[in-house]
Formats: C-alpha cells, structure tokens, sequence
C-alpha cells in the first residue's frame, strides 16, 4: 500500500465536508440490504470509509468539498507548494503581524500556478508576504479542496472503491476469521491507483 498523507502540524480543518461520497441507500444497494435494522450500522461504516480514505487517508485527496488551512512560517519562498488536492480555490491569507495581532491580507495580491493536482501559490509580481511575526505558524492560507459539493461529483471509481470498503467490513465484523480473508478487498487499492498522483509524508 503506497503510504498516505500523514498527520502535519502544518495543516488544520477548517470546514469538515457536509455529506459523504457515498449514501447509505447506495451501500444498500450494493449490499442489497432491503431492511432498516442495519442502517445505523451501514451509516457508521460509510463514515470510517470515508475517513480511511479521504485527505489523510489512503487517497491522499479530498473527495468532498472541504476548507483546510496550511501554515507557514514567517519568510516563506515567493512561491510555496498547497499541499492538499484537488484545490478549488484559495480563499484568505491570514497573517500574526508583528504585534502577534491575527491580520486577514488582500487576497487579491495573490495567484495560483499549476494545475488542481499540485498546485503552487504565491504573491504577483510586484507584491510579498505580509511581514510577520517570528513564529511557526506566521502566516496561514486557507484553501477550498475537493471535487465537488454531492457526491455524484466524486468519480465513480473512488466511490465503488469505498462500497467495496464499506461491504467488506459489513460481511466481515471482525478483523480476525478462519477464511484467512484480507483486511481490505480486492480491487480498493487498484481503483484508488487511478487518481493517485503524490502523496506528502
């Protein structure tokens, strides 16, 4: 398994996705699970799924829309690298003046180079970084990430890798059987392959 996206002090949540990539009717589908009674069940392995997989997990990416904030020290490069993917948008850079006082910059002054997947930012030509206090955490982009707000907006292979996922823990309570069976199916990683294309860790 290629290694994913690994805990980094330099990056924080700031807006959690609102739905999933998956629905629980889509589980039961795939499950062809007629009854409520699992619902409960089903609903909690969609939500594992998705957090073994999404931005620190085995895709490295985020599925749904979501807002991430990336910190960096007081004198970065003119251009830095966002390290989360697919990006959308930036949408604030935020800065501890000299004061320590927390500052929002015009983000007009800024712009963005390559392509959604790895993707570059920094001032235009003719303007900075704000000048900032000496601390770790001096200057903080916030940036939207994702490949869309439903998840039909999400590519059907990432989304037929989590139902993969979410059967096998369904049919499969335990970590340990006499079936010898893997921890995760066939077919997950192979699907999630497809839109792998760095990983930071």
């Amino acid at each position: 398994m290629v290694k994913p996206l690994q805990s980094h002090q330099s990056l924080e949540i700031v807006d959690a996705p609102l739905v999933t990539p998956v629905t629980l009717a889509e589980a039961k589908e795939q499950l062809r699970v007629e009854h409520t009674d699992d619902d409960a069940l089903l609903t909690r392995l969609i939500a594992v799924a998705t957090a073994y997989t999404d931005v620190k997990g085995a895709l490295g990416q985020a599925m749904i829309t979501q807002k991430w904030a990336q910190w960096l020290g007081p004198n970065p490069a003119q251009t830095v690298v966002l390290i989360l993917g697919p990006l959308q948008s930036v949408t604030a850079v935020k800065y501890y003046d000299t004061d320590g006082a927390l500052q929002t910059d015009d983000i007009n002054n800024y712009q963005v180079f390559g392509t959604e997947f790895a993707s570059y930012f920094g001032p235009k030509d003719g303007f900075s970084w704000p000048v900032a206090q000496d601390r770790s955490d001096a200057i903080k982009i916030e940036y939207q990430i994702g490949y869309g707000d439903a998840p039909t907006d999400v590519p059907d292979t990432i989304r037929h890798a989590l139902l993969l996922l979410i059967g096998h823990w369904y049919e499969n309570r335990e970590q340990a059987t006499t079936d010898n069976l893997n921890d995760i199916p066939w077919g997950f990683e192979a699907l999630l392959n497809i839109h792998r294309n760095s990983w930071y860790g």
